[in-house]
């Protein structure tokens, strides 16, 4: 009789058990299904927000970038920022200042010219000694004029590393930008197909965008670059 009332007990006892241990599985379960989720989704919309914020900073500096040397003649006010600024006004200071240091050689060298029959001239003249004093400090200043003047090789040089520079920032701009701008798109319109799918095909239609036939292809890189938000 006692072995049976010990066997009820420990039967009653395993069965309270079990479902103890099934009930605390279940609850354990859920709230690390809950948890795991949870994060995810943080997570998700995290890198979502970055994302986004990446998108709009490159197409900020794009624009920038594009309106600046797409500007057309700049006033005085502006001319202190032309550096800066476009690459097309800096291009158009290379073209000035070769320009301009063109025109002063031929002045300079027309004037040594006259320097040196004027020399040969005044030998044979009264006062010859006071006048070759005057032409050797003429011919020193021109000659000095001559030198100052190559600055303008050293800086047409380092404003056309600038423009590079410049151009070359644009492009990256607008591969990253246009790269990432055409995943987002087929991501929100496709948003069960694989990443690394959508990933290659945006590069691919990226890539026709910008190929060889770049002036048959500009009206579509500007219809693009219009539902991208540019």
């Amino acid at each position: 009789m006692s072995a049976s009332i010990a066997d009820s007990i420990v039967e009653h006892i395993a069965d309270r058990a079990e479902e103890t241990i099934r009930n605390v599985i279940a609850q354990t379960l859920s709230e690390e299904i809950h948890r795991a989720l949870t994060k995810a989704l943080t997570e998700s919309e995290f890198y979502k927000t970055i994302t986004q914020d990446l998108h709009s900073g490159l197409g900020s500096i794009y624009k920038e970038i594009h309106s600046a040397t797409s500007a057309g003649k700049i006033n005085g006010e502006d001319a202190q920022n032309i550096f800066s600024e476009t690459s097309q006004q800096l291009d158009a200071i290379v073209d000035t200042t070769e320009k301009a240091t063109e025109q002063i050689m031929s002045i300079v060298e027309k004037h040594m010219d006259a320097v040196a029959r004027v020399r040969e001239k005044a030998a044979s003249i009264q006062g010859a000694a006071e006048i070759e004093s005057y032409l050797q400090g003429l011919d020193t200043d021109l000659m000095e004029i001559m030198t100052a003047l190559s600055f303008q090789d050293l800086t047409g040089q380092r404003i056309k590393r600038i423009v590079h520079a410049l151009d070359e920032v644009q492009r990256i701009v607008f591969d990253l930008y246009v790269d990432a701008g055409l995943s987002m798109k087929a991501l929100e319109e496709n948003p069960d197909k694989p990443v690394e799918e959508i990933r290659q095909a945006s590069k691919a239609k990226a890539s026709e965008l910008k190929g060889p036939q770049a002036g048959t292809n500009q009206s579509a890189v500007d219809d693009l670059l219009a539902q991208l938000g540019l």
